[in-house]
């Protein structure tokens, strides 16, 4: 009972000892930030800030006096101009290529100079996705459709994926998530479903075969035309490392929890330059 006693005031005392710590003093020199997520189909934007002091309550600081250039494997260069509406660099004519290489660099007065590369991703698919009704019920007996995503994996290297689907509201004419429950127990098993209701994941289960996901989807979700949007994205490795790195930090955020660095892979400095192509489905 004695020994119960102490282990009970060690535990309290555990927590009666927990105290913010100041973090105002630490801090190391301000470093550029930069994130470009791009993709083969949209406008190019490129974000630029600065570092803040750790626990630091500051807003970020976007940096709009940078020089942004974007190289290709030849060495052509591309510029880009700072948008102050949507606070990113951007180039509104400029697309990337699947399967090409691409390096970013960023000066701006004050800060060593930063860089990245990245190779972009090949096509996720060539086989369209395909749309089902009335498959099966749901526990009210509704019935229910499947969505199925092709995916035509390369078996030479790893792959990375992610999976976004949208259902048509035609009172509001937008495309809405739709966060649906997949099929398949293995993808739902490994899969990393991202805060937008994404799926990401890598074909370790799959390397080098044709793989066809299904997904369900909802009764009443269906009404007019078009119905469904699928983006089926192939991911470069640092955009994967990034997802991941960004559920590990969730996952170790508890008290006890180990803090776990989002992945950077930005040279002298912060932040992630990565990239993805897209097949985009709608399904009429």
């Amino acid at each position: 009972m004695k020994n119960l006693t102490l282990l009970g005031l060690l535990v309290l005392g555990l927590f009666a000892c927990e105290t913010k710590l100041d973090l105002s003093e630490v801090s190391g020199p301000t470093r550029l930030v930069v994130n470009g997520l791009i993709n083969d189909q949209d406008k190019i934007q490129i974000q630029v800030s600065k570092t803040i002091p750790l626990g630091s309550a500051v807003a970020v600081e976007f940096v709009n006096n940078a020089v942004v250039v974007m190289r290709d494997e030849n060495g052509n260069a591309v510029g880009f101009s700072y948008n102050i509406g949507t606070d990113k660099y951007e180039n509104p004519v400029f697309r990337a290529i699947a399967g090409k290489y691409y390096s970013v660099s960023v000066k701006a007065p004050g800060f060593d100079e930063v860089f990245a590369e990245m190779v972009m991703p090949e096509k996720a698919s060539k086989t369209p996705s395909a749309w089902k009704d009335s498959t099966d019920l749901d526990s009210s007996g509704y019935p229910t459709g499947t969505l199925t995503v092709n995916i035509n994996d390369k078996g030479i290297t790893n792959n990375y994926y992610r999976i976004s689907l949208f259902y048509y509201d035609n009172i509001t004419a937008t495309w809405n998530t739709l966060r649906p429950v997949t099929k398949d127990a293995t993808i739902e098993n490994e899969a990393i479903v991202s805060d937008s209701g994404s799926w990401v994941f890598s074909d370790r289960s799959f390397n080098g075969e044709q793989k066809s996901i299904p997904f369900i989807t909802p009764f009443g979700y269906a009404l007019g035309t078009p119905k469904y949007l699928v983006v089926n994205e192939s991911l470069s490795e640092q955009y994967f490392k990034y997802f991941k790195s960004i559920e590990d930090y969730k996952a170790g955020a508890g008290v006890f929890g180990e803090a776990t660095p989002v992945f950077s892979n930005i040279r002298n400095g912060l932040g992630i330059w990565a990239g993805s192509s897209i097949t985009r489905d709608t399904i009429q």
